[in-house]
């Protein structure tokens, strides 16, 4: 008896075991659940409509519980119908056997859903971000969703979404999301975005990842991974508002990682954003519709091509900004070079540093220093505020050559200081600038050499610049040896002065040529007219006007220049003594076309010499005005007056040439008063030649008539020199 209850008992253990195994494993089909899961699922949610046709029954034994299960049920919401693949409904085990089943979670899946039907169900959810997002930037797509409903008394008090989503398109202020696709989870308050794929602004996503946060501000954190493939047109429409009008062609290729945060108010407006954006450029290409030309850079910059170049940007909202570039480059067809720049941009304040090799023709006339056919390392750091630019450092070094210059400060475009430039180049293997300009209570120069051999042709080409308009100070210079485009060398040149806003307005200064020869220049103020009065003495002319073509060929003489000038206007008066004129292309020319004879052989040889040189000139903005040129001298005498346009560089100069045999006859012909006589001796021939010049540079025109009378002006001054 004992033996058959105990196999009894096993027997019936063994059929609940078998029973609850099954339950387990298959369940079975019925439709007694039917009206009180659908009445379960309307208490909660009174406009929901839902038709069970069959429902199967399972038991979860780790959570204790059962669950039923139907599939493809009828579900509409609103009069919205719901695609539902799947419903489970899950209770709790002692609920049951208690007699008051609940439901403690619905696991709804979803079919393929189009975004336009999802938002006809979220519309009538309680307000929230997400809410507002889904029904105003999400504008199409396709969704599938697996969505568990957590319930606490047949009410939802949690839930969790997951899926897919292909073909999505955002738009959002400065967010635009194209044919998008990733997996998704979405909680209450959080969410996840994985295997994201689709196009940011035009920027094509290979992968990536996004995480939000909406327990009390919608925060948004994620990464995206794009193939980099630009030109012109796609760039455009990522940097939305800015145009690329300056772009003749752009071309990109390369990788971008790009990790963000963005902040949404309760509105869902954007109050704060952080992007980080790390990659490379295999290669890039960018012509400019209008090449520009550079301070310093001998040709045009028409193009720039990037190659194995490594990239970091980081930008928010609060104007945070920063971007570092590094790897090959070239400009133009020239060959690659290595560079590194960094620029940091803060609210009214920038940050620029440039590291790199150049090897476009650097020429800094002020210098003669030029650096064709060779590799110029430049290194600079640039801080730039709202009106004030401050270049910390800049350095042009090459071999031994190296200018730097340290610490200058500009403010709405003008000079205020700066700390000092040091200047060592070479020509030759040779020193030709060696020197140090500091700036303190007063402005010293000071150094071994300096090459002078453009400073007078910049001279001349300085206009009305107000760069240096804060500049006030005493200023020293003191340099040892001055070299220029001719063989005298000033040495021991010294100079004390004054600059009042930019300008000197009083200089005293002595230089010493070979054989105790000097240059002297002095410059001062006029108490009465305030007119600035410059004075220049040189025993070697062609030191000082070498760079003008009109003085090519002299040598020799004693060089006086008086000047009287104002901001407009300026008298200068010019006179050279005892000079040679030595193979002059203009006067060999005018001379062939006079037919001098024998003056053309001797201004090849030895030269022509000349006693005297004097010339009158005014010069304001529009014109430079030869009132006169009058030289004299044993074998020609020569008077010429005429102008020079300012902006164009036309010339128009006009004057007679007489050899001097023939004017010291004509002159001893001259009675102690009275008219101007015509010699008639048998022979003697013309009195000599007009003459006429005309033209733009490199292109004037000379014409030449034979005279058999000269001017009054002319004999005046011929009687003048001859007394």
């Amino acid at each position: 008896m004992k033996k058959l209850f105990l196999s009894s008992i096993l027997f019936l253990f063994l059929i609940f075991i078998m029973l609850i195994s099954y339950l387990v494993l298959f369940g079975f089909e019925t439709n007694k659940f039917n009206n009180f899961v659908e009445n379960k699922i309307k208490s909660s949610e009174a406009n929901l409509i839902i038709n069970i046709d069959k429902i199967k029954v399972k038991i979860n034994l780790m959570n204790l519980n059962f669950f039923i299960t139907t599939s493809d049920p009828y579900i509409e919401y609103r009069g919205n119908k719901i695609d539902i693949k799947k419903i489970d409904g899950y209770i709790k085990l002692n609920s049951f056997l208690s007699g008051n089943p609940q439901i403690d979670k619905i696991n709804l899946v979803t079919n393929e859903i189009n975004i336009d039907e999802v938002k006809k169900i979220v519309k009538y959810l309680k307000p929230s971000n997400l809410k507002k997002f889904l029904l105003n930037e999400v504008k199409k797509g396709k969704i599938t969703s697996n969505i568990d409903l957590f319930l606490r008394n047949n009410e939802i008090e949690n839930y969790e979404v997951n899926g897919y989503t292909k073909n999505l398109f955002i738009d959002k202020e400065k967010i635009n999301l194209k044919e998008v696709s990733f997996i998704y989870s979405i909680r209450k308050n959080s969410g996840e975005i994985d295997n994201l794929r689709g196009f940011f602004n035009g920027l094509q996503i290979n992968s990536g990842s996004i995480k939000f946060d909406n327990s009390k501000l919608l925060n948004v954190q994620g990464n995206l991974n794009s193939y980099l493939d630009l030109n012109k047109k796609n760039l455009s429409n990522i940097l939305k508002n800015q145009t690329l009008e300056s772009f003749k062609d752009f071309q990109l290729l390369g990788n971008i990682e790009k990790k963000f945060k963005i902040k949404f108010d309760q509105t869902l407006k954007i109050i704060d954003y952080k992007f980080e954006a790390s990659g490379n450029i295999k290669k890039s290409k960018i012509n400019f519709k209008n090449p520009n030309n550079y301070l310093f850079v001998k040709n045009k910059i028409k193009s720039i091509d990037l190659e194995k170049s490594d990239f970091k940007i980081n930008y928010g909202k609060k104007n945070e900004k920063s971007f570092n570039i590094n790897g090959a480059y070239k400009i133009n067809n020239n060959s690659f070079q290595n560079f590194n720049l960094t620029h940091q941009n803060n609210l009214n304040y920038q940050k620029i540093s440039i590291d790199g090799n150049f090897d476009e023709e650097i020429i800094i006339p002020i210098l003669n220093f030029n650096s064709k056919n060779q590799v110029v390392n430049l290194k600079t750091e640039l801080e730039v505020k709202k009106n004030t630019i401050n270049l910390k450092r800049l350095s042009i070094s090459q071999g031994k050559n190296n200018i730097s210059l340290k610490n200058l400060y500009l403010e709405n475009k003008k000079l205020i200081k700066f700390d000092n430039v040091t200047v060592k180049t070479f020509k030759k293997n040779k020193f030709n600038n060696d020197f140090q300009i500091s700036y303190g209570r007063k402005i010293k120069i000071k150094g071994k050499s300096y090459d002078a051999t453009n400073l007078f042709k910049l001279f001349d080409k300085s206009g009305s610049s107000n760069f240096l308009n804060n500049i006030n100070k005493e200023i020293s210079i003191n340099i040892n040896e001055i070299t220029n485009n001719v063989s005298e060398t000033l040495s021991n040149f010294n100079l004390i002065g004054y600059i009042e806003k930019g300008k000197f307005n009083k200089i005293v200064s002595k230089g010493e040529f070979e054989d105790g020869k000097y240059l002297d220049i002095s410059l001062r103020v006029d108490k009465v007219s305030k007119n600035k009065k410059l004075e220049i003495y040189s025993d070697l002319p062609k030191a000082l006007l070498s760079n003008y073509k009109f003085f090519d060929g002299l040598t020799g003489g004693q060089l006086l220049i008086l000047s009287s000038y104002d901001e407009n206007n300026s008298n200068i008066s010019l006179s050279i003594e005892n000079f040679k004129v030595i193979n002059a292309p203009g006067l060999v020319k005018l001379l062939s076309l006079a037919d001098f004879g024998g003056m053309v052989d001797a201004l090849s040889g030895d030269g022509l010499s000349f006693e005297k040189l004097e010339m009158s000139l005014e010069k304001n903005i529009q014109v430079l005005n030869l009132n006169e040129l009058y030289a004299i001298g044993p074998s020609i005498s020569i008077l010429m007056e005429g102008y020079v346009e300012t902006k164009t560089g036309l010339v128009s100069l006009r004057g007679t040439m007489v050899p001097a045999k023939t004017l010291n006859k004509f002159l001893s012909k001259l009675p102690i008063v009275g008219d101007i006589l015509i010699p008639k001796e048998i022979g003697e021939g013309l009195f000599g030649i007009s003459f006429k010049m005309k033209g733009m540079p490199g292109k004037i025109k000379t014409t030449v008539n034979p005279i058999k009378t000269l001017t009054p002006r002319f004999i005046q001054k011929a009687i003048k020199k001859a007394k």
